[in-house]
């Protein structure tokens, strides 16, 4: 058979995906030193109370847990999800409101499922996180951009292309927005543009979805409300355990209209018809445990050394033509080289010459554009090894402004 002549039409549009998944793999050498994953760092982890919590379950309903379970999720743990939206978010909700997702991801997929039909106009980021377009085009909308700058989306960007899109007879479905945090800038929203952001959507009766991932996790700065607890009727809220607790259990949520959870739960039936049951009641325990908390506490404390050291060794060792985001929370900063870069050429090179991988900045954006751009992940490296990785970055990019093939060699 020639699988690549039978290929659906929309394998075409996901095409920009497939470079970031091939060189990805080269990361994976144990030669190199890899900004690019956006992992947790293992020693977060409490595995051993994690441990005793399984011992319980498998002890005490391990044959439920094996079953199948609930289309919307296991009910004590959507119970205590609407809990922590009023504790943690400040945002009113029922055990109704919530669906428990295998992932964030899904969660996304599901919106889609819900809310998009082929050829539908859907706002994003420029940048924003790569796997949403990829969503996006496998349910073959049409993507359009607003641009995001160090204060994250621009919401007076957004107001003039919506309306150039009204007056085309084009109106938009939904906008998908990281406010805190952002994969992949790092920049947050402040309080002033995510007010403006909803007024905006308000007028132009737009729905928001609002992709909370990185938001526990702040090293500086004063926590801002979600958008979700300013305006809770517009805006439906995805958020992961994947960041506070672990990203094996491949667990999510979704908190949104009543009405649209069940048909969220709908489409959940042609997807994987329900949460996995064992992960469900671990997170649960867990949760009862203090586990998730106090995991988010070590998070907070180690990535924010983390983060303290990759900016000083940025301001050390790259080029003063170089500059990069200063993120307040999550996982990444992101840097813009002067023109003329090519980041994808880039990265070959660093792989290959100075054994250091990043993220290069086209998949990040719908056009492909972003060539300057570069995503740096400092959360799961080890501490020690970012001095290295970023010399080892500086003397790539010096040495391909200077026109010159760079050497491996060891810091000095």
């Amino acid at each position: 058979m020639k699988w690549d002549q039978r290929l659906a039409s929309r394998m075409a549009s996901l095409a920009p995906s497939r470079a970031v998944t091939e060189i990805l793999k080269l990361a994976e050498r144990p030669d190199i030193i890899s900004f690019s994953g956006g992992l947790p760092d293992p020693a977060v982890f409490l595995t051993e109370r994690i441990r005793e919590c399984s011992d319980r379950i498998m002890s005490r309903e391990m044959a439920a847990a094996l079953n199948y379970g609930p289309n919307p999720g296991y009910t004590p743990l959507r119970e205590w999800v609407a809990s922590h939206m009023k504790q943690i978010e400040g945002v009113d909700s029922t055990v109704e409101d919530v669906l428990v997702t295998s992932g964030g991801l899904e969660a996304l997929h599901l919106v889609a499922l819900a809310l998009l039909d082929p050829g539908d106009t859907v706002l994003v980021g420029a940048p924003t996180y790569l796997a949403a377009l990829h969503v996006f085009r496998a349910h073959q909308t049409r993507i359009v951009s607003v641009p995001v700058d160090h204060q994250g989306l621009d919401p007076e960007a957004l107001e003039s292309i919506l309306s150039k899109l009204v007056g085309q007879g084009v109106h938009p479905r939904l906008i998908y927005v990281i406010p805190s945090f952002q994969n992949p800038s790092g920049v947050t929203l402040p309080l002033s543009r995510r007010e403006r952001l909803l007024e905006i959507c308000r007028k132009a009766d737009l729905p928001i979805v609002e992709d909370h991932a990185y938001a526990a996790l702040r090293y500086r700065g004063d926590d801002l409300p979600a958008l979700k607890a300013i305006d809770p009727d517009r805006v439906i809220f995805l958020h992961t355990f994947s960041k506070i607790f672990g990203p094996g259990v491949r667990l999510g949520w979704i908190c949104a209209d009543s009405g649209l959870i069940s048909n969220l739960g709908l489409c959940k039936l042609g997807t994987d018809q329900c949460p996995n049951t064992f992960t469900q009641r671990l997170v649960l325990e867990c949760a009862r445990d203090g586990i998730i908390e106090a995991q988010v506490d070590r998070s907070v404390a180690l990535y924010s050394r983390k983060l303290r050291v990759i900016l000083g060794e940025l301001e050390k060792r790259l080029p003063p033509s170089v500059t990069w985001t200063r993120p307040e929370g999550g996982f990444y900063t992101w840097l813009e080289l002067p023109q003329g870069f090519d980041t994808p050429a880039l990265l070959e090179r660093a792989l290959e010459d100075e054994k250091v991988a990043f993220v290069a900045g086209p998949p990040f954006f719908a056009d492909n554009s972003g060539e300057r751009f570069l995503r740096l992940c400092f959360s799961f490296l080890a501490e020690e090894l970012i001095p290295e990785g970023v010399e080892r970055l500086g003397r790539v990019i010096s040495s391909t402004a200077q026109g010159r093939k760079p050497g491996h060699s060891k810091q000095a």
